[in-house]
């Protein structure tokens, strides 16, 4: 027999783990699961709120628009998508029309364009509950519909749902805003930030903006002046404050249908957008 079979190692004696340690390292294993999970869990989270949330808004403005169209050019809308419905509305002479009360809750009032902040003919929904906003920038139910006397009012998100109002910090005062619906054409005028109204304040304030609390309905308030409000939640990712954007109606006003102001002033519903 060969020396190797001869001398044969001993093989080497361990000694069995110690209990605790091998619990030690069960719990060390399954807590390193759990946090890849929830690791996963949050970056799928993360990637519906910038990106999931704007898929659904955009699908929802292809069909306002789509009703937005038919509404307003009737069989002549056999494909929404190819008309440019602004041009047919910007020829319509608003002194003229009949008063338009507002819509249906969740039904398109028109759309909102903002050079300034890069927003594109982005449709209006009426009404700013959660649902509402998650489609678009939604009027708040009982002021008057843009383009009509008095204080209109649209609040809009930042961070998710398309985030139409992501910019509404840099407006700066002259900066227009276009307000298309069905009775016509409005341009607005952003304005310097004004004293705010006696026993009221601010809580920040900008060159073109300033911000207030969540339940400072005063904002949205009736004006004998033809104004634009428009409210974000502020700042961005938090729902602490509102940020509000005042501007004038610088072109001729429509007949309106009577209001009444009652809701408080929100960017859906309080929601950290």
């Amino acid at each position: 027999p060969s020396v190797l079979r001869r001398y044969r190692l001993a093989p080497v004696a361990t000694q069995p783990p110690v209990p605790w340690r091998a619990m030690f390292n069960r719990l060390l294993g399954g807590l390193g699961r759990v946090l890849i999970f929830s690791g996963l869990v949050l970056l799928l989270f993360v990637g519906f709120q910038l990106w999931g949330t704007t898929l659904y808004e955009s699908s929802e403005q292809g069909a306002l628009a789509d009703t937005l169209a038919r509404d307003v050019l009737g069989d002549d809308a056999s494909d929404p998508s190819t008309v440019d419905v602004s041009a047919h509305l910007a020829k319509v002479d608003p002194t003229t029309v009949d008063p338009e009360p507002a819509p249906p809750e969740g039904e398109p009032g028109g759309f909102i364009r903002i050079a300034r902040i890069g927003l594109q003919d982005r449709m209006f929904v009426e009404g700013v509950t959660k649902a509402d906003l998650r489609k678009g920038p939604g009027h708040y139910p009982g002021t008057p519909m843009p383009g009509q006397p008095g204080n209109a009012s649209i609040a809009g998100h930042r961070t998710t749902y398309g985030a139409p109002f992501n910019r509404i910090d840099e407006l700066l005062p002259g900066d227009r805003i276009e307000v298309f619906t069905r009775q016509g054409r409005f341009v607005y005028e952003a304005i310097p930030v004004e004293p705010p109204p006696e026993g009221r304040a601010y809580v920040e304030q900008g060159a073109g903006w300033f911000s207030v609390r969540p339940g400072d309905a005063w904002v949205i308030d009736p004006s004998d002046r033809n104004l634009l409000t428009l409210t974000a939640c502020h700042p961005k990712y938090s729902a602490r404050q509102r940020i509000i954007v005042k501007a004038k109606l610088v072109t001729d006003a429509a007949p309106a249908a009577p209001t009444t102001t009652t809701t408080t002033p929100s960017a859906g519903g309080g929601d950290r957008d």
